[in-house]
């Protein structure tokens, strides 16, 4: 009977020693270096091998914050996923309160910096998600979008709310935004009916337009709603006509132009008002 003889991953540290009884030289001369510096600091009374894992734990908030992945951080520390999950996850395992001087010390020499973007990397949605609201806000219908900017449209209700997108995602909407934003909806196939209901859900929802933002990229540009308030304050308030004066001036002869121009009011108000003074008098 013969017994297997398992192999270790690696021989970077001197886990292929003590788990696998590594018999390389270099191992073997590396694991005795570590004994021999324990021993000595251990007589010294200066053996310690923990550190506090706060000050990594916060390190590695930053460099996320920045953008890089677990994995890219693990690559650059050259540290294993479990030591960094037992570092910042709190779950059926707490948290370690304290990890190695070395594992630490890598993890610390990682500098904060942001990483590289690909296609793939997740970014701020802010400029995506106004240039989106802002087309809609014309007058274009996700439906009618989704072909000029080669997305979805079920996909574009989506981005219109999206707090990160993909890099990718966000040069395709900024580079389709640039053309459609100078374009017409009705001129390119968006019936008037579509476009009233498009510009009904930018209103509910409070979007904005093109020229409404100074910087459409940044998050804490604030839109310009000078030519909204002005638009509100301009507008005419709603005269209401009298059915009884209205049923007067109609019998005197005038036209429901004449009557509308004379009480500051609409010619269709003219002509309801006509209406309910007919169904009185028949009442």
């Amino acid at each position: 009977m013969t017994t297997a003889v398992r192999e270790a991953p690696h021989h970077r540290s001197l886990y292929c020693v003590k788990q696998f009884g590594c018999k390389r030289p270099e191992c073997r001369s590396r694991n005795s270096a570590y004994s021999r510096r324990r021993y000595r600091q251990v007589g010294y009374g200066t053996w310690q091998p923990l550190t506090d894992a706060e000050p990594v734990r916060q390190h590695i908030a930053a460099l996320r914050a920045a953008g890089n992945s677990i994995p890219r951080i693990q690559k650059l520390a050259r540290v294993s996923a479990a030591t960094i999950a037992r570092i910042i996850y709190d779950g059926v395992n707490p948290r370690a309160d304290r990890i190695r001087r070395d594992v630490a010390q890598r993890i610390l020499n990682v500098p904060v910096q942001a990483a590289p973007t690909t296609p793939h990397t997740r970014i701020d949605g802010t400029g995506t998600r106004r240039r989106i609201q802002a087309l809609v806000w014309m007058g274009w219908t996700f439906t009618m979008l989704g072909p000029h900017l080669g997305i979805h449209p079920r996909q574009l209700t989506d981005l219109a709310r999206a707090d990160r997108v993909t890099a990718a995602t966000a040069r395709k909407v900024a580079d389709g935004y640039r053309t459609i934003q100078t374009w017409q909806p009705g001129n390119h196939g968006v019936p008037r009916a579509s476009q009233t209901m498009a510009r009904n859900i930018a209103a509910h929802e409070c979007w904005h337009g093109p020229l409404d933002w100074d910087d459409i990229d940044d998050p804490n540009c604030k839109p310009d709603d000078g030519n909204r308030s002005e638009a509100k304050a301009s507008t005419k308030p709603k005269v209401y006509a009298d059915p009884q004066r209205v049923a007067r001036l109609t019998a005197a002869g005038k036209s429901a132009a004449e009557i509308a121009q004379q009480l500051g009011c609409h010619q269709r108000t003219v002509v309801r008002a006509r209406g309910r003074a007919t169904q009185a008098v028949a009442a």
